[in-house]
């Protein structure tokens, strides 16, 4: 690791001197204004460091003829130019963006360097099930972490159907909080909220939970909703509730959910369809979080699309927080094959999983999440 200092009369003068002598990718380690030493400093304005540094390790900074024309650095003593004081706010955003540029280089630089020594001791399985990882839109640091802990778990004898098996385990791990509704024996109005943004299919879940409450377990079930906002989805849920043979009622206000609730507090469970929420409308989510002061619900279940990029997911769980959401469920598992998402948001909201959708079918195309399965879904290589 090479590291030197440059001053000049202000940054882009000292980030110009560096660039020359050091090359591009040369990193700044820290910023500050300094004066001259001496009698002359206390009459001269100050002039801007930069500390940077460059690791030779990774081949940067090996163009001669750019090394040849670095401009030489100023000793303290010399006399310096004319210096102009950083006041401008152009200057100081202009000196703050450069900053984060330079910090996100060397944190990519050093990402890079971690995946290299990483690879480099992978067992060719391992590396293999890392790239299938990847392919499926798992998170980096989690597919590295896990193919580290694979590593270390796999024996020195071990096949490639060994190591599979390893990696299976392994990634159950990430993926063993599944936590579908469990009803009390002999308890009545158990109350379900479900929540999500719009699109990801809140009121056909709730009416596959439904029909199978009813169904399977013999549970009286009844449904409320609160999508005044949208007339085909109270319409929807209706239909559904006529076919099952369950009571709905429609609450445009709190005091009709209070209404709704006293009604139905005889029924073994009750199903709260919200209306879909821009989780970026705060008037929106303060509605809802008015609802949901006034329910006490058993359980808040937000509904997600594994459809949707992580990052998005996550801000969607992010910006719902207002309200305790206990559990997720994930739908639309049919409209893809990646399912790097999954893994990636509950290892970030530590939430546990009730279940997955796989389809428009009611009341089928609903399950409860296995591990192993999930595990199993995570390794698939061969689907574009």
């Amino acid at each position: 690791m090479k590291i030197k200092k440059y001053v000049a009369r202000d940054f882009q003068s000292a980030l110009q001197l560096a660039k020359q002598e050091m090359g591009p990718d040369a990193i700044i380690l820290q910023t500050r204004q300094v004066k001259p030493r001496g009698f002359r400093g206390w009459f001269s304005p100050p002039q801007v460091e930069i500390t940077v540094a460059v690791d030779d390790t990774l081949q940067v900074n090996t163009d001669k003829a750019r090394q040849s024309t670095a401009k030489p650095v100023e000793p303290e003593g010399a006399a310096a130019k004319p210096a102009v004081m950083m006041t401008d706010p152009g200057a100081e955003l202009g000196l703050m963006q450069e900053m984060q540029k330079m910090k996100a280089m060397m944190s990519d630089i050093q990402a890079r360097m971690f995946e290299v020594d990483l690879l480099k001791g992978m067992a060719e399985p391992v590396r293999y099930f890392y790239e299938i990882l990847l392919h499926n839109n798992v998170d980096k640091s989690i597919a590295q972490e896990i193919a580290a802990s694979v590593e270390a778990r796999l024996p020195e004898s071990g096949d490639d159907r060994w190591a599979r098996d390893v990696c299976l385990r392994t990634l159950q791990e990430y993926v063993q909080d599944i936590s579908p509704i469990q009803l009390e024996t002999g308890r009545q109005g158990h109350l379900v909220f479900v929540v999500g943004p719009t699109g990801v299919g809140k009121t056909t879940t709730i009416a596959k939970l439904a029909a199978n409450m009813t169904f399977l377990e013999n549970k009286r079930v009844a449904l409320v909703t609160l999508d005044t906002y949208r007339i085909s989805a109270a319409e929807q849920l209706r239909t559904f509730a006529d076919i099952i043979g369950i009571p709905i009622s429609v609450a445009f206000t709190p005091l009709d959910l209070q209404a709704a609730l006293e009604e139905f507090k005889q029924h073994d469970i009750i199903f709260v369809d919200t209306a879909g929420r821009s989780p970026n409308n705060r008037e929106h989510m303060a509605e809802l979080h008015q609802f949901v002061e006034l329910g006490h619900p058993d359980e808040i279940i937000l509904v997600l699309s594994v459809t949707t990029d992580s990052k998005d997911l996550i801000n969607v769980y992010r910006q719902f927080s207002i309200i305790p959401v206990n559990k997720v469920i994930f739908t639309k598992l049919d409209e893809t094959y990646r399912y790097g998402q999954i893994i990636n948001v509950l290892n970030e909201i530590k939430r546990p999983l009730a279940y997955f959708t796989t389809g428009q079918n009611v009341p089928d195309d609903i399950e409860v999440p296995d591990s192993l399965n999930i595990a199993a879904m995570l390794l698939r290589g061969d689907e574009s």
